[in-house]
């Protein structure tokens, strides 16, 4: 008896450890903690998202800067950062390499963005949350420091819905 419960255990263990991971952070689970600098010459600190949990909730918006979508994404949040001063940050993630990084400043200005910026020079940030390799991919992290809402991709034609999705978001409710 002790053989088939050794065996049952032993046959559930490999069913748990075939199953895939996730292509990225599932909505759900506990966001990830990070800390991220600027890129040189764009201004700013240190960005933490633990300063942010319990006080508001947080958009993290994975982008580089050759990326056309990305720069669309990051007008429209820089409007909803605006809306919500006070009750919403927003950051963007820049994925870039060493070779690329040197455009972020000059698109943070053309953008006129007022929300931090920063670099994840080593894709440590990427990794954990284990974002696909073309931006945009946005996550939305409420005030308790759980994932609500992921999305690859981003199109002007769905502003109104993320307009109201936000407005959920910001107010504590459920935007599922």
């Amino acid at each position: 008896m002790k053989s088939f419960a050794r065996s049952l255990m032993f046959v559930a263990a490999l069913g748990l450890a075939a199953r895939p991971l996730p292509l990225h952070a599932a909505v759900g689970a506990r966001a990830p903690s990070f800390s991220l600098r600027p890129p040189t010459g764009v201004r700013g600190g240190l960005f933490r998202l633990s300063d942010h949990q319990g006080r508001r909730p947080v958009v993290i918006l994975f982008w580089d800067t050759t990326c056309a979508p990305c720069l669309q994404e990051m007008q429209f949040y820089e409007q909803m950062y605006r809306r919500y001063a006070g009750r919403l940050m927003v950051v963007a993630v820049a994925m870039d390499n060493g070779q690329t990084i040197g455009n972020a400043p000059n698109r943070v200005r053309t953008l006129g963005l007022t929300f931090p910026v920063v670099w994840d020079e080593n894709s440590s940030v990427k990794n954990q949350f284990q974002v696909p390799a073309a931006p945009p991919f946005s996550v939305w992290v409420d005030r308790n420091g759980t994932i609500v809402r992921e999305r690859q991709g981003y199109s002007v034609s769905e502003n109104q819905v993320i307009e109201g999705q936000l407005a959920r978001l910001v107010a504590g409710q459920s935007v599922r």
